[in-house]
């Protein structure tokens, strides 16, 4: 029963609009439950329950999407794991290769990183019984020297069996040593396959003989043209017949290679060429290259189609994996699985080589709003097109904390489509929400506001405030027009113009990620310019948390003012604000700011009103 549903699914293209509910009361929201999983895989299987795969062995299950139970941990003692059972045995054919006790992984260590899972109804087994839950892993050594292998099974918890090694990456005419490894990297070893496809020839599923391109002239491995060979991505095509796996990690960029959906193996190209298409060239044993190249940044490629918009949506991640290296995931589109992969500006994906913040559509950056932890280096996503229609972004999440770690968890937001049919993430993560047709007095306001921008940067982004006005105006931060209209799935759609971009998303009441039981309206809107914006709504809040937030914003509107020897705010989010100062010839009481003859300090204060709540702040100003 299972087989035959989940064959009906991937052949039909199945979508089920999913019924707009408002936002769980406060008592009946679900706490989320986190855990940690790397460069998260998201899965779910006919049962209802949702998995989630990822680096180090790492995994966890959910029944909601919320709450989360951690089956594996990173690695253990590499025995009894769930998945992958004992790892020397079972992966011991890649670990010949790459991926235990060897450069990066010496003494005893593993590099087992992100996997992906699929079901695949037409996976025939040696019994002549077909289905399989197919989980394809990448073990590594170096940056360079990998390989994608694949396992399969009847069941979702297995066990599992190994099936084969389909591509390897690193290998060289010279052979020789990478990193601090001693292993012969030769091309035509035993450890590879490359001998025995050149053997077989192209026009029996092999290649018809090794590239130049993959080498160096001194006979070393060509990184900036040929893949490493990670992340993989596998996922049925439009007609739901056809399977692919997209994979790589920055080197020579990400690329798509065609399955055989009765074994699980790589349909070679076996000859290089150009893709009728996309236009991309192909590789005659890596594939169709999609983005990136010349060793820019990019890794974790993950492909879905969507059979509501027809669109291929590709993601990747750009940047240093570190809370402080800027990681921050892209998306793009194509009308077909080869591409061209495009991004909202337009802008080919394949061309990604030398200026990599162009391109893409900047999904989140490191942001923090009041009274909730910063986030930082979000990124290596996978994307849920669920069995009842509902959409969601899985990712795992960093935090901004002092001193600065590299602790991570698992984070899942809702996406809805906007006008122009890409999908839009919301800016909390789901609690159960779903969004509804709102009445403008529920959306106008003042927000909380951040531009994720286009760069690619470990800095924490400026948190702003802008202010919906109900005659469509947007004052603060940013400045333009907004409106709403019905978009016809239960939503709003909302554009906004600020400045010369375009911004289209929806709006969303949603519970903030604290413990404030109150849910909050938010905006998120994806920009022509490659750009998000996120809004959460402040005025809405009780007094208190509104001043507090107020003495926090008017650091920033002290120190522009300070410098420009402007005006104080009389005004801040929605605020009253009245000013005292220690030394009226330098800060007025009115707030005006004058240069003093030489450098000096002030003792600011500011008396916050907000409704009936009064709150004095105090500053110490240096004026030069």
């Amino acid at each position: 029963m299972k087989k035959n549903f989940l064959k009906a699914m991937i052949t039909a293209g199945f979508v089920v609009s999913m019924a707009a509910a408002p936002v769980p009361a406060a008592e009946e929201a679900v706490s989320p439950v986190h855990v940690c999983v790397h460069d998260p895989s998201i899965f779910e299987d006919a049962d209802g329950t949702f998995y989630v795969l990822g680096s180090h062995t790492a995994s966890a299950s959910s029944e909601d999407l919320i709450q989360w139970k951690q089956l594996n941990f990173d690695y253990g003692n590499g025995k009894d794991l769930a998945f992958y059972g004992t790892l020397q045995e079972t992966l011991e054919k890649p670990f010949r290769w790459a991926g235990y006790d060897d450069g990066d992984c010496s003494r005893g260590g593993y590099a087992v990183w992100a996997p992906d899972i699929i079901y695949n109804p037409y996976y025939k087994w040696e019994d002549g019984t077909e289905g399989a839950y197919m989980l394809y892993v990448c073990t590594s050594s170096t940056w360079r020297r990998s390989c994608i292998s694949f396992l399969a099974a009847k069941e979702m918890m297995g066990p599992y069996s190994f099936g084969d090694t389909i591509v390897y990456s690193g290998f060289t005419k010279n052979g020789e040593f990478d990193g601090s490894s001693t292993r012969d990297t030769t091309w035509d070893n035993d450890y590879l396959n490359l001998k025995e496809l050149v053997g077989l020839g192209a026009s029996a599923g092999g290649i018809d003989e090794i590239s130049d391109n993959w080498f160096n002239a001194d006979g070393s491995w060509n990184h900036t043209y040929a893949p490493n060979a990670i992340d993989p991505n596998v996922f049925f095509d439009s007609s739901g017949e056809k399977l692919y796996m997209s994979y790589g990690s920055w080197s020579g960029g990400m690329f798509l290679l065609e399955l055989d959906r009765e074994t699980g193996k790589a349909v070679y190209p076996g000859v290089d060429g150009i893709d009728e298409r996309s236009g991309n060239f192909i590789d005659r044993y890596f594939g169709v290259h999609l983005i990136g190249g010349d060793h820019q940044s990019g890794e974790g490629p993950y492909i879905t189609w969507d059979p509501e918009t027809q669109y291929y949506y590709l993601y990747c991640t750009y940047g240093g994996l570190a809370a402080e290296g800027g990681y921050n995931m892209r998306l793009f589109r194509s009308e077909n699985v080869t591409g061209p992969y495009l991004d909202a500006e337009g802008n080919n994906a394949a061309d990604n080589k030398k200026s990599g913040d162009k391109y893409g559509i900047k999904l989140i950056g490191n942001y923090a709003f009041y009274d909730q932890m910063g986030k930082r280096a979000a990124g290596h996503n996978s994307q849920l097109n669920a069995s009842d229609g509902s959409r969601y972004l899985v990712y795992h999440q960093r935090f901004d904390v002092r001193p600065q770690t590299e602790g991570h968890e698992v984070r899942v937001h809702q996406q809805f489509m906007n006008e122009d049919l890409w999908p839009v993430t919301a800016v909390y993560e789901y609690r159960g929400e779903q969004p509804e047709n709102y009445e403008t007095e529920d959306v106008a306001g003042s927000y909380e506001f951040v531009n994720h921008g286009r760069k690619t940067s470990g800095d924490m982004l400026e948190t702003g405030m802008v202010t919906l006005g109900e005659d469509g105006t947007v004052s603060g931060s940013a400045e333009g027009t907004w409106e709403k209209k019905d978009s016809g799935k239960g939503y709003d759609y909302v554009t906004m113009v600020l400045g010369d971009v375009t911004y289209k998303g929806y709006f969303f009441r949603q519970l903030k990620e604290n413990n404030d039981p109150e849910p909050v309206m938010t905006f998120t809107c994806i920009g022509d310019d490659n750009t998000c914006i996120w809004g959460s709504r402040t005025d809405t809040l009780d007094g208190e948390m509104l001043t507090g937030m107020a003495a926090e914003a008017l650091k920033k509107e002290i120190i522009a003012a300070v410098k420009e020897h402007g005006t104080l705010p009389s005004e801040c989010m929605n605020c009253q604000v009245e000013w005292r100062s220690s030394n009226e010839e330098v800060i007025t009481n009115e707030g005006q700011i004058n240069a003093p003859a030489e450098k000096t300090k002030v003792e600011l204060t500011a008396v916050i009103t907000c409704g009936d709540t009064v709150l004095e702040n105090t500053y110490n100003v240096t004026v030069k």
